[in-house]
C-alpha cells in the first residue's frame, strides 16, 4: 500500500546501518581482546587500480583498515544506528518525505564509512565531497523554509572553501616526494624523508588542515556549523556525533605521520584547535537556542581535538631521531581520537535529549520558553544530566578521562614550546565555560518554573526514542573506564608508525591512567565545578539573563557574545566584498576595456569610412587633382631613394 511506502524505508535504513554497527562492533571486540595480535596487527589493505596514467601512475580504490579505522567505523556506525533507530519516532510526522530523509541519512552513514576506510587521499576526497553533499541535502530538508536553505547553502559554500585547500594539499603531495597518495606508501619512513627533503611538506600539511578547518568548524571557518541547526534534530545529532564534523579531525590523525615531522603544521593546528576551544564556548553562553549551545560546544570539543593532536605531534617533530624521552606524543595522538570517540557519544546524546524536549512541546527551542521539564521528561532529564557531566569532563564520566588527557598533553608539550601554555590556559578556561553553558542549558530546561503555555501538553517521548538516549547514557558512564589498564584500547587509538622514536607504540595507554596522579588534572575539575557552580547560582536558582547583565560592560559583553562576534555580519560583508564589488569590477571591466575595444574598432572604421565617403564628390577636376597629387608624390619618393642610398 502507498501509505506503507515510508515505514518501508524506515526500517530498510535501520536494518542496513544496524547490519554495519554489528559488524564494526565485532571487529571492535577482536581487536580488543586480542591483545595487539588481532585481525588486523598492522593494516588490511585491499585496493585496485580503476585508472592508469603510466606504468607508475594511477587512482585507485580500495580499504585500509588500521586502529583508527576499526574505532572510526565503530563510532561512526554504532552512533548513526541509535539516530536512526531514534528518527522512526521523530520523523513520523513528515509523511511521505520520511522515505527522502531515510535515503539521503543512510547515504551519509555510508560515504562516511567509506571516507574512514578509504586507502589514499583521493579516494577519501570523494567521500569527503560526498559528505558535504550529504549535510547540504539534510541541512536543508525543510528546503520550503528560506532559513533552512539559506543554512543548507551557507554550510556548503563555506565547507568547499576549506576543500579548495584540502585538494591543492592532495595535489601538492602528488607532485612532490615519492609522487603517491597511497596511505601504505605515503606513511613510510622513505617517503616522509622525501617530502621532507622537497621543503614542501609544511604548505602540504598546512593545506590539508584547511580541509579539516572547513569540515570541522575550526576559526575562522566556524559559523556555518551553528545556522546547520536548521535541519531536523537529528541530522544535527548525526552531522555533530557520528559523521561530517568528525571528517577533519580523522584526517589530521590520519595523516600524523606526516604532521609529527613538520613541527610548524603541527603547532599550528594546536594553536587553531586550542584557540577555537575558547573561542566558541564563550559564544555558547549567549544564546537561547537550545540546538545552537549544543553546535557551539561541538565547535569548542573539535577544537580540543585537534589541541591533543597537534601537541602530541609538534612534540615528536622535534624529539631528537631515536628518542624515547617522551610519551606525550602517543598522549597527544590517543587522547584526541579518544576525546572524538566520547565527543561522538555524549554529543549525540545531547542532541536527542534536545531533540526529546522539542517533541515535548511541538518543536520550540527557545529555552526561556522551557523551564521546569524535569518533573515530567524524567528519561529525557536523567540522561540528559549524563551527557552534559561528560561534557563538562566530571569523573567518573567518559568525558573526563579524554578532556583532561588533552590538558595533559598540552601541558607536556610546553616543556618543548612556552606557547602550549597559553594553550593549556585556553584549555582551561574553555572547561570552565563547557560547564557553565552547558549546566545553564540544564537548568533552563529542566528547574525551576514552567515556561511554556498552558496549552501544551508535555509528554516523555516513545520508547522508539528513548531507548537510544538510555544506551548513550549508560555508554558516556563506562566508556571512560576501557582505559584503565586495557591494552588492546591502547592498540586502538595509539599512534601506530613511530618513525623517529624506539617506544613501543603497544604499551599500555599509561597517559591517560597517569591524569588521575596529575595535579593539572584536579585543577581542571574544579574549574569545570566553579563553572557548573557560577550556572547553578544563576539559572538553577531562576534568576533572569538580565541580572547576569546588569551592568553596561556587561551588556556590552553579553551582546558581542551573542552576536557571535559579529562574524555573521563579516561573512556577508566579506560576500559583498568579494562578490558585489567584484563582480561590479567584471561588469566594468567588461562594458569599459572588452566591449570598448570591440566597439572602439568598429566606430574607428565607421568613423573612417563616414570621412572617406565625403571625398567622393563627383566632380572629375576633383578626382584628377587627386591623381596629379598622386603622381607628384610617387615621383619626389623615386627621386630621393637613390640620394637616400636605398
Amino acid at each position: 500500500m502507498p501509505s506503507s511506502r515510508p515505514r518501508i524505508s524506515e526500517w530498510i535504513a535501520v536494518t542496513g546501518v544496524g547490519i554495519s554497527a554489528a559488524l564494526s562492533l565485532l571487529i571492535l571486540l577482536i581487536e580488543f581482546t586480542g591483545n595487539g595480535t588481532g585481525i588486523y596487527p598492522v593494516a588490511f589493505q585491499q585496493q585496485f587500480e580503476y585508472i592508469t596514467f603510466s606504468k607508475t601512475a594511477g587512482v585507485y580504490l580500495g580499504i585500509y583498515v588500521d586502529w583508527l579505522t576499526v574505532v572510526m567505523m565503530a563510532v561512526v556506525s554504532s552512533v548513526s544506528f541509535l539516530i536512526v533507530l531514534y528518527s522512526v519516532g521523530y520523523m513520523h510526522e513528515e509523511g511521505r518525505r520520511r522515505k527522502r530523509y531515510f535515503g539521503i541519512i543512510s547515504m551519509f552513514v555510508g560515504v562516511m564509512l567509506g571516507l574512514v576506510m578509504a586507502n589514499n587521499l583521493l579516494e577519501l576526497y570523494i567521500f569527503w565531497e560526498l559528505v558535504g553533499l550529504g549535510s547540504y541535502l539534510l541541512i536543508g530538508f525543510w528546503y520550503e523554509r528560506p532559513s533552512a536553505a539559506k543554512a543548507a547553502k551557507k554550510a556548503f559554500i563555506v565547507t568547499r572553501f576549506g576543500d579548495m585547500f584540502l585538494l591543492f594539499g592532495i595535489i601538492l603531495l602528488l607532485n612532490i616526494g615519492n609522487h603517491t597518495v597511497l596511505y601504505s606508501e605515503l606513511f613510510t619512513p622513505g617517503s616522509v624523508t622525501a617530502l621532507k627533503g622537497s621543503g614542501l611538506l609544511t604548505i602540504a600539511t598546512l593545506a590539508l588542515f584547511g580541509g579539516a578547518m572547513g569540515k570541522s568548524a575550526q576559526f575562522p571557518l566556524q559559523d556555518w556549523l551553528v545556522d546547520a541547526m536548521e535541519g531536523p534534530t537529528p541530522v544535527s545529532a548525526m552531522i555533530h556525533g557520528a559523521t561530517m564534523v568528525n571528517a577533519g579531525v580523522y584526517l589530521v590523525a590520519r595523516m600524523y605521520p606526516l604532521y609529527s615531522h613538520d613541527p610548524v603544521s603541527s603547532l599550528f593546528v594546536a594553536f587553531i584547535g586550542g584557540f577555537t576551544a575558547l573561542f566558541a564556548a564563550t559564544m555558547a553562553i549567549a544564546t537561547f537556542d537550545i540546538k545552537r549551545v549544543l553546535a557551539f560546544s561541538t565547535i569548542s570539543q573539535l577544537g580540543y581535538m585537534f589541541l591533543a593532536l597537534g601537541a602530541g605531534a609538534y612534540v615528536l617533530s622535534v624529539e631528537p631521531a631515536g628518542s624515547s624521552s617522551s610519551v606525550y606524543y602517543s598522549l597527544g595522538y590517543s587522547a584526541g581520537v579518544f576525546h572524538l570517540m566520547n565527543q561522538a557519544i555524549f554529543k549525540a546524546l545531547l542532541f536527542l535529549c534536545a531533540g526529546s524536549v522539542m517533541h515535548a512541546l511541538g518543536g520550540t527551542q527557545d529555552m526561556r520558553q522551557m523551564g521546569g521539564l524535569g518533573r515530567k521528561l524524567r528519561i529525557t532529564s536523567t540522561t540528559m544530566l549524563f551527557g552534559s557531566l561528560s561534557l563538562a569532563g566530571i569523573v567518573p564520566f567518559s568525558g573526563f578521562f579524554s578532556k583532561d588527557a588533552v590538558l595533559d598533553a598540552a601541558l607536556g608539550a610546553s616543556s618543548y614550546n612556552s606557547i602550549f601554555i597559553l594553550l593549556w590556559l585556553f584549555g582551561l578556561a574553555g572547561a570552565f565555560f563547557t560547564g557553565l553553558y552547558i549546566f545553564r542549558l540544564w537548568f533552563y530546561t529542566f528547574s525551576g518554573k514552567a515556561r511554556y503555555g498552558s496549552d501544551v501538553h508535555v509528554h516523555e517521548s516513545p520508547p522508539v526514542m528513548t531507548v537510544p538516549l538510555i544506551i548513550l547514557a549508560v555508554l558516556t558512564l563506562v566508556v571512560g573506564f576501557s582505559v584503565l589498564g586495557v591494552a588492546g584500547f591502547a592498540q586502538a587509538v595509539h599512534f601506530p608508525v613511530v618513525a623517529k622514536a624506539s617506544l613501543s607504540p603497544y604499551t599500555q595507554f599509561n597517559g591517560v591512567f597517569g591524569i588521575l596522579y596529575e595535579p593539572a588534572t584536579y585543577l581542571s575539575l574544579l574549574i569545570a565545578f566553579l563553572g557548573i557552580g557560577l550556572a547553578y547560582s544563576y539559572w538553577g536558582r531562576g534568576r533572569t539573563a538580565e541580572s547576569f547583565v546588569s551592568g553596561a560592560t556587561g551588556r556590552r559583553i553579553y551582546t558581542l557574545l551573542a552576536e557571535r562576534y559579529y562574524f555573521p555580519q563579516m561573512y556577508d560583508s566579506m560576500g559583498i566584498a568579494l562578490g558585489y564589488y567584484i563582480a561590479r569590477g567584471l561588469d566594468f571591466f567588461d562594458r569599459k576595456v572588452v566591449d570598448g575595444i570591440v566597439n572602439g574598432i568598429g566606430r574607428f572604421f565607421m568613423n573612417s569610412a563616414e570621412r572617406m565617403k565625403k571625398s567622393e564628390t563627383g566632380f572629375v577636376q576633383n578626382y584628377a587633382d587627386v591623381i596629379i597629387l598622386g603622381v607628384i608624390v610617387i615621383a619626389v619618393i623615386l627621386i630621393l631613394l637613390p640620394v637616400m642610398g636605398v
